[in-house]
């Protein structure tokens, strides 16, 4: 971007996201939260084409709710970074609640800025726990100001926070450990999803990856972390059994 030196901040908006006709999720041995509970891959394709809502499974659909995995800078460090993992210029940032007509602030660290964007998701919970959301392809329209106001790590606001209305079932992880808390929180909606709905452990992790959030609870109490993950029930209206 002309004009755009360190120390200035690159406001991004993003004004329109159209996803393709068709997505993709997997659970890649060795990568996720689970990693040691999915040994073996495992690949599901969806249907975009309805544009509203994708199916994992029949009578269990995920909403449409497209972004941008990927937005940012490269930053003022010797060295070679990829997007992922994210850093002070943004990158593999994975916020799902920057969906249209949402704004992205991030630092400039670098003359010309040189903003880079990519890995488009139709759909994704907060902490995308099985490494992958519905991965797509995408038509993005963003526009770019530049302005003066230094900050040293990306900020955003968005028209509403993403999230599902109406009531959610939640599990969680108590443990000293963050990791350890959010593994446990998973595991115990997976089993949930698994004994409620009949779906495969897999589609269940998957699920959680597409619609579950990871949630701090609470963080204050003696160094033990309460992780929560909650789902909305909403993604079950088709489902032949209603979970309690």
């Amino acid at each position: 971007m002309e004009g755009a030196s360190p120390g200035d901040t690159l406001e991004v908006e993003i004004l329109e996201l159209s996803p393709g006709p068709w997505g993709w999720s997997t659970i890649i041995p060795g990568l996720g939260l689970l990693a040691d509970d999915f040994a073996d891959p495992y690949l599901k394709i969806f249907d975009l084409r309805n544009g509203s809502a994708a199916s994992v499974v029949p009578g269990v659909e995920v909403p449409v709710q497209p972004f941008l995995g990927t937005m940012g800078v490269p930053i003022d460090e010797p060295g070679r970074f990829e997007p992922f993992p994210p850093h002070k210029g943004g990158g593999n940032v994975d916020c799902r609640h920057l969906i249209a007509g949402a704004t992205l602030w991030l630092p400039i660290w670098c003359e010309g800025a040189l903003f880079s964007c990519g890995d488009p998701h139709a759909a994704q919970g907060d902490g995308e726990v099985c490494v992958t959301a519905i991965e797509c392809g995408m038509k993005a329209t963003l526009r770019f100001q530049l302005g003066k106001r230094a900050i040293g790590m990306p900020e955003y606001r968005v028209p509403h926070a993403v999230g599902a209305p109406g009531p959610c079932h939640g599990t969680m992880g108590i443990d000293p450990d963050l990791m350890e808390g959010a593994r446990t929180a998973v595991r115990s909606m997976i089993a949930w999803v698994v004994d409620e709905y009949g779906l495969t452990r897999e589609d269940a992790y998957i699920l959680c990856s597409l619609a579950g959030d990871l949630r701090i609870h609470e963080i204050v109490d003696a160094g033990v972390w309460n992780v929560g993950m909650t789902l909305p029930l909403r993604v079950f209206n088709g489902a032949a059994d209603q979970g309690g």
